[in-house]
Parts: structure tokens; C-alpha cells; sequence
């Protein structure tokens, strides 16, 4: 889209205009005041304030009262506080403790600047008046109350209009805050939309170092010349005190930068204070005195002409004091120009201030009267006076010169709206014939010829005539060239802002016309541009739209044309990461189809694909060149290759960008058909065995890379999933499960097989009750029958076998499944019968028994006749004698055979030789060859020792046959028993 839009108008603004009503009300020294609206002072004491200095009022553009103010608190136009409207941090003790500033092209908010004096050190601060409050006498906007500007200054403050309407706040300040140097001028700026500290501008002299805050800071009605006045005695060349006296400075009013630092010189036993300009910026007026502290001195008032040569070292004295008299000592004061552009001269502790009433005339002819005004009965001077804005001393009109053939716009001041204001403009151009001249205070007019112009306007008001005059400039209309449209691409940020060089706009703009005679701005819209405001810079950070482009005369303010042309900004793709692609090869034939477009998609990401086209390509170069693109769906070359992918602004193929990704193939891995995984049960029979599945990885690894991931799984959808992998032991029956083989190596390939695995009931084998045999006999073994494989640990493989030796004999038999099962039988012999001992009780008649121990094999039974047998192996009430005891063994294996002898004595014997029991002698004592045997008689004497093998003992003593009696014997066996008893001899 191209645009040629040409507007031949002039600037639509607001213009600040000020007229001197704004002066019209004064209020100092104690409840003085002076009311300038009839153009004569009219004393009054209305005034609530009571200030030794410092002090400010505002009236409207028609001289109505609107407020004032001691720097602290705020009395609107019926002398009554403001709600909000105390507490400021001024000080009555402040050489200019406030200054009123209206707010430029905002009707109705004012702004108070208030300096401090030294204790304490409030600085520079603001506070801001909207008129629109308290049923619209005014109150101070609480948000916008004590704002700081600076942490300390001296206490001057003064401002000065700027070259565009807007106003610089001044004071003289620290260059360092808190050095106690002030050696440096701030400039604030105050604009349509209030405070612009950005545009703060900061002058620093240090040849002109003060110790002391007190005295005046002035600013000339033409804003060209700024000039401070310093308390104390000039003391030259001392660190600290080289700016005391006065000073007198250049001031740049479309900069706010201040320079040329002069002083004015004046007797070294004074000090200044007050100071003011001429209404024509000409002169300056300096008071002077020998006082610092407010106390009556000797006065001098000094005029400065600034056109003469040496100026500064020549002053003129306007009027002084008399030296020797100290009758007529006045204290320091405040000059102050009025709205009738006559200059007074505050006298402290009177009702009189002094005039100067042609300050712009050189000398005695300024006509300096000492008695010149006096204030309201009950009311007094003292040293300050309310400073005000130098703009309202100049009435004047302001303008706005068009192109030739185009309307020019006039400004009268305000004052020409005021009650019994008229107006008569004169434009300077008599070939317009009538409308060369026009009775309203707004009034536009068309020259149709280039060339220089003379405009007067005079304004007749109820205190007199204000006339001026100006010249503008008119030139011939200019034309722009078209500009085409800018299409660009993003910058990597992709942000929809892209940087721009606007200078060959401006060119293309300006063409073939001379850059002396015009210039060209780019702006952001129409009304900037209309407006000339807001140009934009060289360099600029454009976004896509419409631009306006105007071009404007440098000679003529008013003149301009403008033309439009848009900016267009494409996207800038970006390519966002691109992982590389990966395929299975299916068939491992090296060769896959790869849908390259989800790597366009991911490279894409969340970039509209309607503004973005994307393509494909082999090489870096076809990329760049967008040639032989290839398919999105792509059958690979190699087995990695490397692919080019282009994205590009369908809108602007200019903006693309390009990357590269790779494709790859994975190795597809194969399960080659698995075998069964099969288990005998164990012995607990209940169809669920341990699989460890490991063993099955080589099966299904084949030959396979050995990186590549086995996993066992319940189910062909868990196995494709690869979800709820299996341990490698599972306990289990008979089922059927999923083997996955992975190759995950970037893209996951695998493929999957069904893998059997069986529990085999496991078989059991029957042998005989264990055997116990007689050691020689043979028995034979059988196991169950129906195995196909049965093995004995002795080597036989029949399913039975013959035994003889005692042990244990296994068998394990194997079903058809392959499963076995183990038994073992025990075959042992019973053990051999042993008599162990005999247990003999001897010695008596008929209570002898015989009591046989045995081991071996039992149970047995005993006999001592070999016929009859019995269970039990104790016989009881034997006779003594000899004994064959029997024993044989239940299972019929052994029968074996002991001699028993049972010893015993004779009761009595009966030595007559009858035959019958003639010898006395133990019976069967033979059997105990080695017995000892003894006879006593009744006391114990040994009458005969036996010999076991003898006959025994005839019943004599040393032949002679003993008496029938009892007799007592000793037994003693070759064991060691011995037995005792005694028997009777009968005869």
C-alpha cells in the first residue's frame, strides 16, 4: 500500500499565553497588600500572611484573585486556608519562599515551589493547586503535596518561560548535595504534563562557590540573562565564598543550560540581597547594604546598564543612604517589577515601598521615588516581595505561519479576552486588501504569496494599550515525494520490532528539494506529525503500520506537507530444535520412507504454518536457494543422512531461515521361533514351578547386538506396550507369555513373540516298607511300575532287584515328560543274638535263679532244657548245679547256647560214714578252682580251709571228730564275692 496524503495546514496546539493580570495581586510583609487590577496599586489588608520575606500570589489571566501563599500555608481568594492547603515546606525566614507557577496548557492546576531557609533543610520541593477543588476555590492535591526536586538548596527560586511554552523552574543548589557549596544551577522542567525530570539540566561553576543561601535569584522578562544575589562580604579567591555579591549569568531558555559567569562589582562593606531586571532585560537593579541579618544599615541601590561597556564594574546608584547618618538606615529588601512594568522596592518595618518608575531609562531618569507607595493603615513592609513568572510581563501574541495559500493561526495574549479588552490585528499584507487586518483575538489568515511579514497587534484593556509586533515567514508550499511501501523482515527476537534506518526514508521523502531549506520527520501517527511532535530518531525500533512523514520549512514553523507510508514487518521464522528422526527398517533392507514433516512441525512449533511455508532439501545450498526440494514422505539414500529444512514468510521470501536434521534407521530386531520353556513340578505337586526367564535371553537374542533390551511380559498388549515387564523369576503354571526384544537406540524397534512355558506334574515312585533280614537270606526290591526309565544306585536298570548286604538301595525313575522322581528303600539285617552275661544268685537251697542278658535282635526266648521256653530270661528256685541255658531269637535268624553253674553250701552234714552226707563241701565249687573256703566254729575259730577241688571237710579238727553244732564257713570266689553262712554238724 502506498500513501500521499498531503496536508497543507497549520499546527493544531494549544498555546500558554499569560498576560500581566496574573501579577494583578500582591501579598506581603504584615497582612500588606496591593490590588494592580485599576493599573494604580490600591493598598488593602486583606492579606492573612505575615512573613519577614518570603512570599507568592496568582491571579487569572483577567486579574482575578485565585491564592497565596508565605511558603507554608495557602489562603484562596476569600483569605481563607485551603483544606489541604498547610504545612508546606517553605519558611517566612526564606529570601523567596514560594513561586506560583501555572501548569502550561492545563487550565486550572497550579504549581506551588517552596525553598526552605537552612534549618531545616528541606531543598527545593512542589506542591500542586487544583482550582477545580473545594467547590472551585482550590485546594492542594494531597498525592501532589511536598513533592522533593532536591534534597538541599539555597533559598532562591525563580522561573522563566521556554522557547515551546513550557517553563523552567530554577535554583541555585550543591553540585554535590550536602558539601555545603552551592555552585551549580538546576533547571526543572515543568510541561503540559507536569514535571519532567528526565529533562532536568544541571550548570556548575566553580568560580562561583557560595557559603550562603540568602538573597535573590532573578531571570530577565526576555529569559536571556540570570542573575543571583548572595549574603555576605565578597570575599575573592577564598574557597567557599567566590560567589558572594551579585552575578550575573547568560541564560539559554530553549536549553535551561546557564553560562558566562559575571560579577557585578560594588563596595566590599555591603552585601547583596534584592534584585530585579527592566522590563526590557536591559538594566538591572541590585540593593545592597551593610546589613546581612535584616537589621537597618546603609542602603544602596545600584543599576546595572547591560549595554554599556564594563558594565559590571560601573553601576549607577540609584539611591543610597546617607554614611554618617544612621537616622535613614533601612534594612535589606526585595525589587519586584509590577504589572505596570514600574519596579518597588520593599522598606522593612514601614508602610512604604519605594518605586522605581522608568525602570527601562538609565539613571536619575529611571525616576526613583522614595515615598512611591503606601500600604493599608495597620498593615507593614518587610523585606520580601512575591516574586512571579517572568511570562506575565510580556503581553504578546503567539502564531502559527502556514505555507503560502494556507491559513495562518494568531494567538492574542490572554488578556485580550479579559472585560474591556479589544483587540486589532494588522498582518502585513495590504494586497489582502480588508483582510489584512481582523478584530478577534484568534484570528487565521491566508497569505497567498510567499515573503517576509511585519504582525502587529494591539490590545486596548482598562489600564491602558499593550501593542507588539513580529515578523513570520510564509513559503511557498512544500511537496512530498511518495514514499514506497518499507517491507522488512523480524529481527531474531521476532517480536513484531525491528530496527529501521530512517534516513533514506527522510531522503526519499525530501527528494530534490534542499535539506537548508526543509526538513523532513517521520512520525507515529497523524496527529505527531500534524503536531510535530514526538519525531522519531535515525534509528529507530519500528513495528508494522502506518508512518506520516512531514515536511516542514526551516524557515516557516507553520509550513509543512505530510505523506503516509506503511512499515511492514514479516515474521521472522524461527527454527526451533529439531530432534532427528529415526525408522525402524522393517525389512533390514536399509531403506525406510520417512515423513520429513514432523520435523518441519517440531522446527515450526507454535509459528502460524498459513505465514510459513516449509521445504526439504538435500544440501545446505538447495536450502538457501529453495531448488530441489524433496518430498516430505523421503526414502532414505544412506542409512544416516543429513536433511535441510527451509522455512520461509510465504508474504516475504526474504525472511526465512534454514537448519539441519538427520535421518536415521534403527536396526529392526528379530525373535527367531521360540522354544518351550518347560519344568517338572516338584515334589509338592501343585503346578506352579520358578521360571528363571534369563535363560531364555540368549534364545532370543540369537545373534543379535547384545545392547539390545529383552523384557518377558503376561500379555501380546503389555509386550507392545512394554508395560509390566516380568522379573526375571516368576513363579508360575503352565501359560503362555510375550517375549519383547528392543533396540531403543533413539527410536524404539522391537518386535515380539509368544513364548510357551509348561509345568510337568511330577511323578512319583513307589518302593517297599523298609526290610530287616537275617544276614544271609536275599530278598528282592521292586519300584512301581509305569516309568520308561528306572536307575538304581547300584546300577541296575530294572525295574527290581535282589538285595543280600544291608544298606540303603535309591531308585529314580523318568516319565515320558522327562521328569523324575527318587525313592530310596533301607534294607538291614537283624543283629546277631549274644549272650552277654548271666546273672547267678548261689548260695542258698532253693531260692537260686539264674538271670540272662542278651543283645542283638530280639525278642528272644529262653530255656534251660532246650524244650521249654519261655519269655522271660530269669530262672527262678534252682537247685545249685550245673546249667545249659538256651536263647533264640523271635525272627527265627539265631538260636545259641551258655553254661550256668549255681554254687551253693549244704545245710547240714553227717560225718557217721554211712555213705550218705558224710563230707561237708560247696557244691559245684569246682567250677571256682581258685575259691578259698573256710571253717569256724561258733567263736570264730578257723577250723579247716577247703579246697575247692576236694572232697571237703569229715567234721574233724586235728583228727578228732568235732561235736554235732552249727558251724560257720567263708566263701571266697575269684571275682572277690565272698558268702558267709553256717550249717549244722549231726551225728
Amino acid at each position: 500500500m502506498k500513501k500521499n496524503l498531503l496536508y497543507i495546514c497549520f499546527l493544531i496546539l494549544s498555546i500558554s499565553s499569560y498576560s500581566q493580570n496574573q501579577a494583578n495581586w500582591w501579598f506581603f510583609g504584615n497582612n500588606a497588600g496591593l490590588d494592580f487590577n485599576t493599573g494604580t496599586p490600591i493598598p488593602n489588608n486583606l492579606g492573612q500572611l505575615s512573613t519577614n520575606e518570603g512570599c507568592a500570589s496568582i491571579a487569572d489571566a483577567c486579574g482575578a484573585l485565585l491564592f497565596y501563599t508565605d511558603g507554608i500555608t495557602v489562603w484562596n481568594q476569600n483569605h481563607i486556608v485551603m483544606p489541604n492547603g498547610m504545612n508546606l515546606l517553605g519558611d517566612p525566614s526564606s529570601s523567596q519562599s514560594a513561586l506560583i507557577i501555572p501548569q502550561p496548557d492545563t487550565p486550572d492546576l497550579y504549581y506551588i515551589f517552596t525553598v526552605g531557609d537552612f534549618n531545616p533543610r528541606n531543598g527545593l520541593n512542589y506542591s500542586v493547586v487544583d482550582m477545580t477543588l473545594n467547590g472551585g476555590l482550590g485546594d492542594i492535591i494531597p498525592s501532589q503535596k511536598n513533592v522533593n526536586l532536591i534534597a538541599d538548596s539555597t533559598e532562591k527560586v525563580a522561573a522563566a518561560v521556554t522557547d515551546n511554552g513550557d517553563a523552567w523552574i530554577v535554583t541555585y543548589a550543591e553540585d554535590v548535595i550536602g558539601s555545603g557549596l552551592f555552585d551549580t544551577f538546576y533547571a526543572f522542567k515543568l510541561t503540559s504534563s507536569g514535571m519532567d525530570l528526565s529533562a532536568t539540566v544541571t550548570s556548575t561553576f566553580n568560580n562561583v562557590q557560595a557559603d550562603d543561601r540568602r538573597g535573590y535569584l532573578r531571570i530577565s522578562p526576555d529569559g536571556s540573562k540570570i542573575a543571583i544575589m548572595t549574603q555576605l562580604p565578597v570575599t575573592p579567591g577564598i574557597v567557599g565564598q567566590t560567589g558572594r555579591g551579585a552575578w550575573l549569568f547568560d541564560f539559554d531558555n530553549s536549553t535551561g543550560l546557564v553560562s558566562n559567569s559575571v560579577r557585578l562589582n560594588f563596595p566590599l562593606t555591603h552585601q547583596a540581597y534584592g534584585a530585579e531586571f527592566s522590563p526590557d532585560s536591559r538594566k538591572i537593579y541590585v540593593d545592597i547594604n551593610t546589613q546581612s541579618n535584616g537589621n537597618d544599615g546603609d542602603r544602596i541601590l545600584l543599576q546595572y546598564n547591560l549595554d554599556a561597556p564594563n558594565f559590571e564594574d560601573n553601576p549607577l546608584t540609584i539611591y543610597s543612604t546617607d554614611p554618617t547618618d544612621f537616622t535613614d538606615d533601612v534594612a535589606r529588601g526585595a525589587l519586584q517589577i509590577g504589572p505596570d512594568n514600574k519596579i518597588y522596592y520593599s522598606r522593612k518595618s514601614t508602610q512604604w515601598l519605594s518605586v522605581i518608575n522608568d525602570p527601562d531609562q538609565l539613571g536619575a531618569a529611571s525616576n526613583f521615588m522614595f515615598d512611591g507607595v503606601q500600604v493599608a493603615t495597620g498593615t507593614q513592609v518587610n523585606e520580601g516581595l512575591p516574586p512571579f513568572y517572568n511570562a506575565f510581563f510580556n503581553p504578546s501574541f503567539s502564531f502559527i505561519e502556514a505555507c503560502e495559500t494556507d491559513a495562518s493561526q494568531f494567538f492574542a495574549d490572554d488578556i485580550a479576552n479579559c472585560p474591556g479588552s479589544s483587540v486589532i490585528w494588522d498582518f502585513g499584507d495590504p494586497s489582502s486588501g480588508l483582510n489584512n487586518t481582523s478584530t478577534l483575538p484568534d484570528p487565521t489568515h491566508i497569505y497567498n504569496n510567499a515573503g517576509t511579514f511585519n504582525v502587529t497587534l494591539s490590545i486596548d484593556t482598562i489600564r491602558g494599550n499593550y501593542t507588539t509586533s513580529k515578523e513570520i515567514t510564509i513559503v511557498p508550499q512544500p511537496v512530498t515525494n511518495t514514499v514506497s511501501d518499507i517491507i522488512i523482515c523480524d529481527d531474531m527476537s521476532n517480536d513484531g520490532i525491528a530496527t529501521l534506518d530512517l534516513v533514506p526514508i527522510r531522503s526519499t521523502v525530501l527528494g530534490s528539494q534542499s535539506s537548508t531549506d526543509f526538513q523532513v520527520t517521520i512520525h507515529e501517527t497523524l496527529t505527531d506529525a500534524q503536531n510535530d511532535f514526538n519525531a522519531l530518531p535515525d534509528s529507530y525500533d519500528a513495528v508494522s503500520g502506518t508512518y506520516y512523514a512531514r515536511l516542514d520549512s526551516s524557515v516557516s514553523n507553520g509550513c509543512y506537507a505530510i505523506t503516509a507510508f506503511d512499515i511492514i514487518i514479516n515474521p521472522l521464522p524461527i527454527i526451533n530444535n529439531i530432534d532427528d528422526l529415526y525408522l525402524c527398517d522393517i525389512d533390514n533392507d536399509n531403506v525406510e520412507n520417512f515423513d520429513l514433516n514432523i520435523a518441519g512441525l517440531q522446527a515450526l512449533g507454535t509459528q502460524d504454518p498459513i505465514v510459513f511455508d516449509i521445504s526439504y532439501h538435500n544440501s545446505m545450498g538447495d536450502a538457501m536457494s529453495n531448488s530441489n526440494s524433496i518430498s516430505s514422505f523421503y526414502d532414505n539414500n544412506t542409512i544416516n543422512e543429513s536433511i535441510w529444512l527451509r522455512i520461509e514468510n510465504v508474504n516475504n521470501t526474504n525472511c526465512y531461515a534454514i537448519d539441519n536434521f538427520t535421518i536415521n534407521l534403527i536396526q529392526q530386531p528379530e525373535i527367531n521361533l521360540l522354544n518351550d520353556y518347560e519344568l517338572c513340578d516338584d515334589e509338592s505337586n501343585d503346578g506352579i514351578e520358578n521360571f528363571d526367564l534369563s535363560t531364555m535371553d540368549a534364545q532370543v537374542l540369537g545373534n543379535q547386538p547384545s545392547t539390545f533390551v529383552i523384557s518377558y511380559h503376561n500379555s501380546m498388549m503389555e509386550a507392545e506396550q512394554n508395560i509390566n515387564a516380568l522379573p526375571n523369576n516368576i513363579d508360575s503354571g503352565t501359560t503362555m507369555i510375550w517375549a519383547r526384544l528392543e533396540n531403543n537406540q533413539q527410536q524404539v524397534c522391537y518386535t515380539i513373540e509368544p513364548l510357551q512355558i509348561t509345568v510337568f506334574p511330577h511323578p512319583v515312585v513307589d518302593l517297599p516298607e523298609d526290610i530287616t533280614k537275617c544276614v544271609d537270606d536275599v530278598v528282592t526290591i521292586a519300584a512301581s511300575p509305569g516309568f520308561d526309565q528306572y536307575s538304581w544306585d547300584s546300577g541296575e536298570t530294572t525295574r527290581s532287584i535282589n538285595a543280600q548286604a544291608a544298606g540303603n538301595y535309591t531308585v529314580t525313575v523318568t516319565d515320558d515328560n522327562g521328569c523324575t522322581d527318587t525313592e530310596t528303600i533301607t534294607v538291614s539285617n537283624y543283629e546277631t543274638t549274644v549272650i552277654t552275661n548271666i546273672e547267678v544268685r548261689q548260695f542258698t537251697l532253693r531260692d537260686n535263679r539264674l538271670e540272662v542278658s542278651v543283645t542283638g535282635s530280639g525278642p528272644w526266648e529262653y530255656s534251660i532244657d532246650n524244650f521249654f521256653y519261655q519269655s522271660s530270661p530269669v530262672f527262678a528256685n534252682l537247685l545249685p548245679g550245673y546249667y545249659d541255658v538256651y536263647v533264640r531269637s523271635l525272627n527265627g535268624c539265631d538260636q545259641i547256647t551258655a553254661p550256668a553253674t549255681i554254687i551253693a553250701a549244704p545245710n547240714f552234714f553227717t560225718p557217721n560214714q554211712d555213705g550218705f552226707h558224710d563230707y561237708w563241701q560247696v557244691i559245684a565249687i569246682e567250677t571256682e578252682p581258685d575259691a578259698q573256703i573256710f571253717i569256724f566254729d561258733r567263736f570264730g575259730k578257723l577250723l579247716k580251709q577247703l579246697s575247692p577241688t576236694g572232697i571237703g571237710w569229715d567234721g574233724t579238727y586235728n583228727g578228732n571228730p568235732m561235736p554235732s553244732t552249727d558251724y560257720w564257713f567263708k566263701v571266697v570266689l575269684n571275682d572277690g564275692q565272698s558268702f558267709r553262712g553256717h550249717f549244722s554238724l549231726k551225728r
